[in-house]
């Protein structure tokens, strides 16, 4: 079976240069085939249940369209607010101190999305490069009904084992109640830091409606 790397990456609720190392390390039964990734579908099924790794091909053949549409990143971003100067010294302390900044949750709840957390980066750094992570729960957590991203700008950058290496200084907290939300916000928020015009702008540590008005306009770019 051979897909693109945009659509594995998505199936596999993965930020696509975590994928394309896993490839290269040859941690993950897939084979790069030019511009594809190419893979026995019933061995990366064993793999990724092996592993506790998401794997949905519905969303990448359904194409993006009107299900791309259905959940607003701007909205997604409002419903989890922003936290500026976010104290931590490592990746633990940082991912514990963000679940403590979701709005909406318990103690309770809070410690176990901190748990959740550190499985998930466990597996590997979340760290997507060029100082930014996209940490997430690696299944959808019961208490988050409401997709949320929380926005951490960290006092002190921090070493996260990020893809290349740099210490991450921004963070988007991913909450999806499901894996059909959670591959679209990933995907619309990994558009965004991609752009070289958007980190610069985040290096600005800008204000909440400085931020909600740039990423409208990225949105409406998908």
């Amino acid at each position: 079976m051979k897909l693109s790397a945009h659509e594995l990456a998505k199936a596999l609720a993965l930020p696509q240069d975590t994928l394309e190392r896993w490839v290269r390390q040859g941690r993950i039964p897939v084979r790069k085939s030019g511009s594809t990734f190419s893979f026995s579908y019933a061995a990366l099924k064993s793999w990724t249940a092996k592993h506790n790794v998401n794997f949905d091909l519905s969303s990448p053949q359904e194409g993006q369209g009107a299900s791309q549409q259905g959940v607003s990143l701007v909205e997604a971003l409002e419903a989890g607010g922003v936290v500026y100067d976010l104290e931590g010294v490592d990746p633990s302390d940082i991912l514990e101190n963000a679940s403590h900044n979701v709005p909406g949750l318990d103690e309770a709840e809070r410690a176990e999305l901190f748990v959740r957390l550190e499985e998930r980066e466990r597996m590997a750094s979340t760290g997507v490069g060029r100082g930014v992570a996209l940490p997430h729960p690696r299944t959808p957590l019961e208490a988050c009904q409401t997709p949320a991203i929380v926005t951490c700008f960290l006092k002190h950058p921090v070493e996260f084992g990020a893809v290349d290496d740099e210490p991450v200084r921004i963070l988007f907290l991913i909450l999806s109640p499901d894996v059909r939300t959670h591959l679209q916000l990933l995907s619309k928020i990994s558009y965004c830091v991609r752009e070289p015009s958007f980190l610069s702008f985040l290096g600005k540590v800008p204000q909440v409606p400085e931020l909600i008005e740039k990423v409208a306009k990225f949105e409406a770019r998908l």
